[in-house]
This record gives C-alpha cells, sequence and structure tokens, in this order.
C-alpha cells in the first residue's frame, strides 16, 4: 500500500516565507499531470524525507489534496541543501492505475562470493538499479540477484535478473551489473587512476553482502 501524506496549498511565497515554511517542518512540493498546470502545495517534511530515503523514486506516494480527492504519484525530482541534505523541494509526477510508468528500481546484491570470503576477490558494482516498465500496482520495490556463485573475472549482468510478467526490464540486457575481480587487479586500477587524475578513488574491498531485508 503506498504511503498518504496530507498537502494544504503553499503558504509561502517569498525566500524569507519558504524559509520559515522549512523551518517549522514543511516542505514545498509540486504534482505534475500531464497536459495540466503543475499544483504548488505543501507537506510535511519528516515523514516525506524518510519515504524518499527509504524507497527512492521507485515507490507509489498517495496524496490527498486540499479538496480531498487522492492522487497517487511518483517521486520525479528531489532537491536537497548540499550541505545538510535537508529537503528543499520535491517535483511529483501523477500516476493512473491502468497506465504504465517507467521507473528505475533499485537492485539488491544477494550472497557473498567464495573469493570474497577467501579475502582474494572484490564485488564491484557497476550499475546500483535498473529501468522498468509495468503498471502502478505491478511496482516492485526492489529486485534481487543471487551473486554467490561468481568467479574471479565473471559478471551479472541486467539479463541475469528474475523475469516476471508483472513487469518488463528496459536495461539492455547485456549491462554489466556487478563482476568479481582479484584484489591485486583492484587495487591495480585504483592507483593508475590515481595516477592519472592525482585523485583517490575509494575502492571497497570485500563489501558486506546486502540482504534482502
Amino acid at each position: 500500500m503506498a504511503l498518504r501524506l496530507t498537502t494544504t496549498p503553499i503558504q509561502a511565497h517569498t525566500k524569507g516565507e519558504v524559509k520559515r515554511l522549512r523551518r517549522d517542518g514543511y516542505v514545498p512540493i509540486s504534482i505534475q499531470h500531464r497536459g495540466q498546470e503543475p499544483l504548488h502545495l505543501q507537506t510535511e517534511s519528516k515523514p516525506l524525507d524518510e519515504f524518499i530515503r527509504q524507497h527512492g523514486e521507485s515507490a507509489l506516494l498517495e496524496m490527498v489534496l486540499p479538496n480531498k480527492k487522492r492522487q497517487t504519484t511518483i517521486v520525479k525530482q528531489v532537491q536537497r541543501d548540499p550541505l545538510s541534505h535537508r529537503l528543499l523541494q520535491v517535483t511529483f509526477q501523477s500516476v493512473s492505475r491502468d497506465e504504465p510508468i517507467k521507473v528505475h528500481i533499485p537492485i539488491l546484491f544477494h550472497g557473498e562470493p567464495e573469493a570474497v570470503r577467501q579475502h582474494t576477490g572484490v564485488v564491484l558494482h557497476q550499475l546500483e538499479q535498473v529501468e522498468v516498465r509495468c503498471l502502478p500496482q505491478n511496482l516492485p520495490d526492489h529486485l534481487t540477484v543471487d551473486i554467490s556463485h561468481l568467479s574471479i573475472g565473471e559478471s551479472i549482468h541486467a539479463s541475469d535478473l528474475p523475469q516476471s510478467d508483472k513487469h518488463e526490464i528496459l536495461t539492455a540486457p547485456d549491462t554489466v551489473l556487478a563482476s568479481l575481480t582479484s584484489v591485486a587487479v583492484a587495487t591495480t586500477e585504483a592507483e593508475e587512476t590515481v595516477a592519472e587524475t592525482g585523485e583517490v578513488q575509494a575502492t571497497s574491498p570485500a563489501e558486506e553482502t546486502q540482504q534482502e531485508s
């Protein structure tokens, strides 16, 4: 079931008023609907922030409009303060239950390859989400793929994700999602990157396996 948030007409029109609005625990939002003018509203910041941090752009959110009508939406754009990461503005796209939508869904990598357990291999995540098309009511929270069988030099591709008649994966099948490389190779590549750019790029050691919640 989609989270439900109550909205009210936006009560801030100047920069000072918007700042006070945010200090009072609210955030300006816009709801876009194809062929119509956007609705400019406000809602409580805390539950919305918790929803976005947990689901990102991959879950439905039911808005109770000022006229008491309900509108099913999905997150389209999030603006945050670059330092505090506090919500500044959120834009939503309204969706219809009978019309397919395109959404980016998070990937959960399940399992731990033997090389990782032996500290000889490192799992490199090239992609953290894939694009899918489905009806709103069939929207998955995430897609899980098992990586425990990987050997050094092998990769997981979009084609390895579980298929379903309820959603279509739009990301190209040959797209690499994750690969298993040796610790030595990963270290060498990191050193070459530093030599070329002069910047240190973090290369994760054996990352802790993400378990399906």
